[in-house]
């Protein structure tokens, strides 16, 4: 055997192997030539668009497949696709068999001749229509919720009052997605009001802190209901996607600005006193004093409720394991005044939670 033959022979062996490995991809494939005909397909691929090998292979550029939108965007990135040889993360809405469009992920790689001239792409294209309709829900949150304050066109008090109403039912709303977190921002309130008594805050900033404890969780809107029911330990996968709310609870209320004074807050309430908290990985005096009190109300009313992987700590053992973190977690100062306040919310019943206090 000759060292061509020997040559020919490797390369079809590779290809072989190359079009087993895109064939079972758990993801669609395909390839096109330099005028978008599709060249290969994979059964991926077909499934996700409705069609067979013989309709597409050969027969269908892909430009005819892409909407007008995703046309232009094939269109604009193509002469950079061609010049770095790849693209990457790139949203297209393809055309289905049946008419209808689906949204995807695409990643490209050209191919050239000895000569450098084009002479196919292998595109590895993803499903992402879960990822888009969970945008969507999350779109459509937010805009009802900022659509309820612009419609109200009042005084500002008259609006404050009406807006705190509001969010008490966009709390509530949060509240009915899990019997498990059922009342956990009223209760979070109430706590976060007893520490800054104690710390002898002004009415202005009670005021704040009482919004900020309220929304705090507002980022979980739309965003994960089947974990927050799941019965065991997280995945790191969706850890990943709970760590998102204080993002995400900043982005929703970033355009009203009467609330900018907590955007802050809720981003950063879940940040560590020694830096190891998310999602910014702030420390020390750089963490917002509000969040600080949110962090410690939060995590006293998270050990002392049921959850489906755990259950709820007695109330010594609670505030045990938040004192074991201050310094580390916690803000020491806020840790000791919640230690007094919760001995005073024990022994006077008229501080006792019934219903959320604005």
């Amino acid at each position: 055997m000759n060292e061509r033959t020997k040559l020919l022979e490797g390369y079809k062996e590779s290809e072989e192997k190359y079009r087993d490995f895109y064939q079972n991809a758990p993801d669609g494939y395909h390839s096109i030539g330099p005028d978008s005909t599709i060249l290969e397909a994979n059964d991926k691929w077909l499934r996700m668009l409705g069609y067979r090998r013989d309709e597409v292979v050969g027969k269908i550029k892909l430009t005819e497949l892409l909407t007008d939108e995703s046309l232009k965007i094939f269109s604009d990135t193509f002469p950079e696709f061609k010049q770095k040889g790849f693209i990457e993360n790139i949203e297209y809405n393809l055309k289905k068999k049946d008419g209808t469009t689906l949204p995807v992920l695409i990643n490209d790689t050209a191919l050239y001749d000895k000569d450098g001239n084009f002479l196919k792409s292998r595109t590895i294209v993803r499903d992402i229509t879960e990822m888009k309709n969970k945008e969507k829900k999350l779109v459509e949150s937010r805009s009802a919720f900022l659509n309820m304050l612009r419609d109200l066109d009042f005084s500002y008090r008259e609006l404050k009052r009406l807006y705190e109403s509001l969010i008490i039912s966009f709390v509530n709303a949060i509240d009915a997605k899990s019997p498990w977190t059922k009342g956990h921002a009223d209760r979070v309130t109430h706590y976060a009001m007893a520490i800054a008594k104690e710390l002898g805050f002004k009415e202005k900033d009670m005021d704040t802190l009482r919004t900020a404890a309220l929304l705090h969780d507002i980022g979980k809107i739309g965003t994960y209901e089947v974990i927050l029911d799941k019965p065991e330990r997280l995945t790191v996968e969706e850890l990943d996607l709970v760590k998102m709310h204080p993002v995400k609870g900043e982005e929703i209320l970033r355009p009203i600005s009467q609330l900018k004074e907590i955007l802050l807050v809720i981003r950063s309430h879940h940040e560590r006193m020694d830096g190891k908290g998310y999602p910014d990985g702030l420390k020390g005096d750089e963490i917002p004093f509000l969040a600080r009190i949110i962090a410690v109300a939060d995590a006293f009313d998270s050990m002392m409720s049921d959850r489906p992987y755990k259950s709820k700590l007695r109330e010594g053992d609670a505030i045990a394991e938040l004192k074991r973190c201050s310094g580390t977690q916690f803000d020491p100062e806020i840790v000791e005044a919640f230690s007094k306040a919760i001995m005073k919310l024990q022994s006077d019943p008229k501080l006792k939670i019934d219903s959320p206090t604005l």
